[in-house]
């Protein structure tokens, strides 16, 4: 994308320089094509023949153009850069934006792109709005489940055992699993929304520290290695979300050791989740992202943490695979385009 300031110059100085030559081209025909009495006329006032002048004109031309459209390209520099200022403030405010600081534009921008802002900042409210309706209706809904299901449950459970109350329990299982991963759901409303962006830097760090907290473990068990040049990227929750399950999966089936990695793969967000637990087979890593598909039902969950993951890494154009890892667990690798 050309700067529209770069641009600017550039067309002045053709344009300068396109003028400056039709001149110095004019200069030069000009003597040739009028009579040559009216070069003899005052031939007392100039000290060269009339004949010779041209000449002159012709080597002295070029080094005044080219002082002087030094001097005006100067001059036009300073004028489109103290002009194009005013739209420092909107930079800068895009760049919080993206962060998160803040929810809005200022309208206090040039008239010519002040409807530009105004038709923004009226998506930004309004996708806003869209989200926080879509989060508050799914969590009601969602917890408004909870109590009928709870006695449901219950009433099933003093039931006589039979294989029709077996069914009836392990469809009421399935709601409530499904009623949960709405309210994971929820959380996630897509890219270009106006949540905070991820920043690994400083979420990592203190994800981690909530996890070996949950699992009961040394804070040095989990080894973060984050690329410098990585910077923020997709939705602070979406990505909470996608690298929290996967470092809370590995944490129930490591031995001592878990280890994140994000980094630049091809043009791409590379994210390596693996632990040296003692893996599973072939078949298994297949139905991992599976939704409700737990390989051991002695590891508290639902079995839905996996599945969301692989939801969240679809929304974003990505991948997800599982492999065996180096370690002897399981190696999780997110492939994300950077937008």
């Amino acid at each position: 994308m050309k700067s529209l300031e770069r641009q600017l110059q550039v067309n002045l100085a053709i344009t300068l320089i396109a003028v400056m030559a039709l001149i110095w081209l004019a200069g030069m025909l000009l003597p040739r094509t009028l009579p040559e009495g009216q070069f003899a006329a005052n031939t007392e006032h100039y000290p060269l023949p009339a004949n010779q002048r041209p000449q002159r004109f012709k080597w002295l031309f070029p080094f005044l153009a080219a002082g002087g459209i030094v001097l005006i390209l100067g001059v036009q520099s300073l004028v489109i850069r103290r002009t194009f200022r005013r739209l420092d403030v909107i930079r800068a405010e895009l760049q919080q934006l993206e962060a998160g600081k803040i929810h809005k534009l200022t309208d206090t921008v040039p008239t010519e792109i002040y409807p530009i802002v105004k038709e923004l900042n009226h998506l930004l409210s309004l996708m806003q709005e869209r989200l926080e309706r879509s989060r508050h209706a799914l969590g009601n809904l969602a917890h408004a489940f909870k109590s009928p299901l709870n006695l449901l449950v219950q009433y099933l459970d003093e039931l006589p055992a039979s294989e029709t109350s077996q069914h009836a329990k392990l469809q009421a299982e399935r709601i409530r699993q499904l009623t949960e991963r709405e309210l994971k759901r929820a959380r996630m409303a897509g890219v270009g929304n106006t949540t905070q962006r991820f920043d690994p830097h400083e979420e990592l760090p203190i994800l981690v520290a909530i996890l070996t907290k949950v699992h009961h473990k040394s804070p040095r068990c989990i080894h973060l290695g984050i690329a410098p040049e990585i910077t923020r990227f997709g939705d602070r929750e979406d990505m909470l979300e996608l690298i929290g399950n996967l470092l809370d999966n590995a944490c129930k089936w490591a031995q001592e050791q878990v280890f994140c990695s994000i980094d630049w793969h091809e043009q791409h967000i590379l994210i390596v989740v693996e632990d040296d637990g003692q893996g599973c087979s072939d078949a298994a890593l297949q139905q991992m992202t599976q939704r409700g598909i737990r390989l051991d039902e002695s590891v508290e969950g639902h079995g839905l943490g996996l599945s969301i993951c692989k939801d969240i890494a679809k929304l974003y154009g990505g991948t997800l695979l599982f492999t065996h890892a180096k370690r002897g667990g399981v190696r999780v690798e997110v492939v994300l385009p950077q937008r």
